[in-house]
């Protein structure tokens, strides 16, 4: 069976798609970014575009060097995507990375709302000569850091935003087995699997013209949620009996993991994805908060503390992270923030913030 495409699809911006089109063919070394602590869609969308751009080089018969990167590399639960071989880690290679970004002549952010979300690597790509581009779903993005945004917050994800953008701009023999398995998988995990984040008929259509490129969506469905190791499910449900706090009236559900309790259990941060959706799952809950606490990196031997917010209807999440912490947001139903105060006191700044008693 083949579809036809027959959809266009509207958005509430308009974009550069010419701009472009004309920096990706005229670039020699180009620079792929996304979010530190990497999920599905930040992966999703820079292998996504690791294989547009290689698809659109080969055919043009043109040489490029592209060298896909994250802050903290690739979690374990997404090594499976295609090329993530390929992706250097802002630690591990801090190095090579500085060098490709100070070598390139175009740097292409995905999933970031700007530099500041990339950790480590925010200060080489703020100090990089290269032409750049922004690629994003998040509120209130960076717009002077780059030469050419396209922005829709409205959209369920990067991925579903890539793919848009590169059929727009390249069409579709740009599209591999490999680029719609990447994009279909980080849309999947921004979504929930089509659960939330998906008020708009366009994710649909884009899910169903990446099944044309011969995907295999069962396979990608089995890859993201059926990742569990034992210790990992007993600490979930660790979590869920001993540091769940549920707020009847608020209808607010507040987890609370300090380091001592990941440590205790050998759990590492990564391993904390989905954690906040199972929260998500009680009945007479809009709000579910996660507050953990880890080691910093950047200061070892010092603690920092990391919150992600999630909401069905009441509260708009997005704007409680950004009153309550600096630098804090995302989306209006899923949302992040780091506190730069102690565990306590982050956990004080919650409670009283939503009247938590």
């Amino acid at each position: 069976m083949q579809i036809e495409r027959r959809y266009s699809v509207g958005f509430d911006s308009e974009w550069d798609v010419a701009g472009v089109r004309d920096m990706v063919r005229a670039a020699g070394r180009v620079v792929l970014v996304a979010h530190t602590n990497a999920d599905g869609d930040a992966v999703g969308s820079v292998t996504g575009m690791y294989a547009v751009i290689h698809a659109v080089a080969r055919w043009r018969n043109r040489a490029i060097t592209l060298t896909p990167m994250l802050p903290d590399g690739v979690p374990a639960d997404l090594t499976w995507l295609p090329n993530t071989g390929c992706i250097l880690s802002g630690r591990n290679d801090a190095a090579r990375c500085r060098e490709s970004i100070e070598q390139a002549d175009l740097i292409i952010g995905l999933d970031i709302s700007g530099p500041s979300r990339t950790g480590c690597l925010e200060r080489y790509l703020r100090a990089a000569t290269a032409k750049k581009i922004l690629v994003d779903h998040h509120e209130c993005p960076e717009r002077e850091a780059y030469d050419v945004v396209v922005s829709e917050p409205r959209v369920s994800s990067a991925c579903e935003l890539v793919y848009w953008l590169s059929m727009a701009a390249f069409g579709s023999e740009a599209f591999t087995t490999d680029a719609a398995t990447s994009l279909y998988a980080g849309i999947c995990t921004d979504t929930g699997t089509f659960s939330f984040s998906n008020d708009r008929q366009s994710v649909y259509l884009a899910a169903a013209e990446l099944l044309q490129y011969g995907i295999d969506p069962m396979r990608i469905n089995r890859n993201i949620k059926n990742i569990f190791s034992v210790a990992r499910m007993r600490f979930f449900g660790y979590a869920i009996a001993h540091r769940l706090e549920i707020y009847d009236e608020q209808q607010v559900a507040l987890m609370v993991l300090s380091a001592k309790d990941m440590a205790d259990a050998g759990m590492a941060s990564s391993e904390l994805t989905g954690l906040i959706n199972e929260v998500m799952k009680l009945k007479d809950t809009d709000c579910g908060i996660l507050v953990r606490e880890e080691m910093s990196e950047e200061r070892p031997g010092e603690m920092k503390i990391r919150l992600s917010l999630r909401s069905k209807e009441r509260y708009d999440v997005n704007l409680l992270a950004r009153e309550m912490f600096p630098g804090g947001g995302g989306h209006k139903r899923a949302a992040g923030a780091t506190s730069t105060v102690s565990l306590e006191e982050t956990v004080e700044i919650v409670k009283r913030k939503l009247k938590l008693k």
